[in-house]
């Protein structure tokens, strides 16, 4: 759920910073990438204490927006970074061939934005996969894989922890690897 919201909502973010010519977007673009210069601990203990108020501790949608607020900078730069070097002038001979903005969208811009799209919701999805320090203090009394595998190393040694680890970093390179090829083959059909 962390890598859909966080697709949509750095998608949308990346094409507002793309597209408009505004005071102060520098400043905006900054302070949406903070998730990432600002240590988790802050954001945690900042995150708990308004999700409390909002009753979204031990809930579903309160981890999903906590990952989603650590995971969105990257969805961001990424599909940011592909519209940067986007050639607009597809889109105008998209609409003087008579094609309407949606279509125009829908058959030309996101075939082109897609890999970048993919690239940044497999790093939300990872981010969201290992993220511990929020889980700890949104999750509650739910535990996430993260969560679960601390606190099996504070209280117990257990193999099976050591097994969890390896496939954790067997799917990481595998994600990665995933990553790489879609970009290699964008490259290639593209160039």
């Amino acid at each position: 759920m962390t890598m859909l919201l966080t697709s949509l909502i750095g998608t949308l973010a990346a094409f507002g910073f793309a597209r408009t010519r505004t005071k102060g977007k520098g400043i905006l673009f900054i302070l949406t990438l903070s998730p990432m210069l600002v240590p988790t601990i802050v954001i945690s203990v900042a995150v708990y204490s308004l999700f409390a108020k909002l009753y979204l501790i031990e809930n579903i949608w309160g981890l999903v927006i906590g990952h989603s607020l650590l995971a969105s900078p990257f969805v961001l730069i990424n599909v940011f970074a592909s519209l940067q070097g986007f050639d607009t002038s597809l889109e105008r001979a998209s609409a003087s061939l008579g094609a309407t903005k949606l279509k125009t969208f829908y058959h030309v811009t996101l075939p082109l934005i897609r890999p970048s799209i993919m690239t940044g919701a497999l790093f939300a999805f990872l981010i969201s996969f290992e993220e511990l320090v929020i889980s700890m203090w949104v999750s509650g009394s739910r535990y996430t894989l993260p969560v679960k595998m601390w606190m099996d190393v504070r209280l117990e040694i257990n193999p099976t922890l050591a097994a969890v680890s390896s496939l954790l970093i067997v799917f990481s390179v595998i994600i990665f690897l995933t990553i790489f090829a879609i970009r290699q083959r964008t490259e290639r059909r593209y160039s």
